[in-house]
């Protein structure tokens, strides 16, 4: 029988949705007590009663990553399949936020397509491989990993404890397409210091809110024309966004300090030291114009724990792409376009700091991650198990 059609028969389209579904209704972000605990626990159990091995291991206050592997009989590449627990919380959702109801044709809930559709995916694809009898060459990992969307300790574990394989695939949401690189991630900070006074005569003080005003002017005259003339073929040029600002103490005060928070996004052959030293370019051209400007930078933590946040690239002549491509073509009857992520993901965290080969491939939209209404196209998940595993035969190798 064909590899597709075996696969097929392995598992039921209603069992893969089910997991996906059970998986939203376990809250794990990072407002509830244990976080991803129970997920995993829940997650780990369900692949040990499918005949999975699967082991539980504590990262952060023992909020553990789940590291499944389908062994393979030997002489083949290993292939990992990664994707992360945790969620955002609610917020202001306008749905049940952990409902993991089907219904028109989709999963609904937090979590749905970032990423728990794709998680739940990934684990059937290892349980539909064993119940099929196809014999992989090469191990087949699955990494459910916490805490990617604050510091991604999780994969961070992964890259420094293994397991280590040949090529990873991370479920991120890109409608079956290919993600094969994108920007990478700096936070930063600039705090203005001026000079209390009292709002009555304010000649006394120095506003570090009208010095910021002018930081922020002269950065937006002298940044884009550089980054402009750092456009990626795939990913375009570097970027930049204010999103924080805040300063003064009361109105009728001379505010003594402001300090801008900034979203800056990095293009290979950018560094942070590089974006820091363009900052401070600038900041020196503020200080020539005014000598009363006093700024200073400094990397804002809370967005890593030990790793920078480097761009990803993936290296279109690895064959992994070209299996992804025919698999994706094979269950859907489309070929998926080659695109880059918008946002920033754990497969930048394999490739750099782990050296290994790491693209984006998963069910669902990013547009509706994080969103009021987040769901997940369950016929996208399905596909999903079909494409991983058909990637992972021809990419480990198989018999049988």
């Amino acid at each position: 029988m064909d590899p597709l059609e075996r696969l097929k028969a392995a598992f039921a389209p209603e069992e893969v949705l089910s997991l996906a579904g059970d998986l939203v209704r376990i809250p794990s972000h990072s407002q509830v007590p244990g976080r991803e605990t129970e997920v995993a626990q829940w997650l780990a159990g369900w692949l040990g009663r499918n005949g999975i091995d699967v082991t539980l291991r504590p990262v952060v206050d023992e909020r553990p990553n789940v590291i499944a592997r389908l062994k393979g009989e030997g002489g083949g590449p290993a292939l990992m399949l990664n994707g992360h627990l945790d969620t955002v919380p609610p917020y202001t959702m306008s749905i049940d936020p952990f409902s993991g109801e089907l219904k028109d044709g989709r999963i609904w809930g937090r979590g749905s397509a970032d990423m728990k559709g794709a998680c739940a995916a990934m684990a059937m694809t290892l349980v539909a491989l064993k119940r099929s009898g196809l014999r992989l060459a090469g191990d087949l990992f699955f990494t459910g990993v916490i805490n990617e969307e604050l510091k991604s300790e999780g994969s961070e574990d992964i890259v420094l404890n293994g397991p280590k394989a040949d090529a990873v695939i991370v479920g991120e949401p890109s409608e079956l397409n290919l993600s094969v690189g994108h920007r990478g991630l700096e936070w930063i900070e600039v705090e203005v210091i001026g000079r209390a006074a009292h709002g009555g005569r304010p000649h006394l003080g120095v506003n570090a809110i009208s010095k910021m005003a002018a930081f922020i002017r002269k950065m937006e005259a002298e940044l884009p024309p550089r980054l402009n003339a750092r456009v990626h073929p795939l990913m375009g040029p570097p970027i930049f966004n204010l999103g924080v600002i805040h300063g003064g103490t009361q109105p009728s005060s001379v505010a003594d300090r402001c300090v801008l928070q900034l979203d800056r996004r990095l293009v290979p052959g950018e560094t942070w030291q590089s974006v820091m030293a363009e900052l401070e370019e600038i900041i020196e051209i503020c200080r020539k114009d005014d000598p009363e400007f006093n700024a200073t930078l400094r990397r804002i933590p809370d967005n890593m724990a030990t790793m920078d946040h480097l761009p990803m690239e993936f290296p279109l002549e690895h064959p992994l792409l070209g299996i992804l491509e025919k698999a994706v073509e094979r269950v859907t009857g489309r070929k998926p376009q080659r695109t880059c992520c918008t946002g920033w993901t754990d497969a930048a965290l394999f490739a750099n700091q782990g050296k290994t080969p790491a693209l984006v491939l998963g069910p669902g939209t990013i547009a509706v991650a994080h969103g009021a209404e987040e769901h997940c196209p369950a016929d996208q998940i399905v596909q999903a198990v079909l494409v991983y595993g058909l990637a992972a035969l021809e990419f480990c190798g198989y018999s049988g």
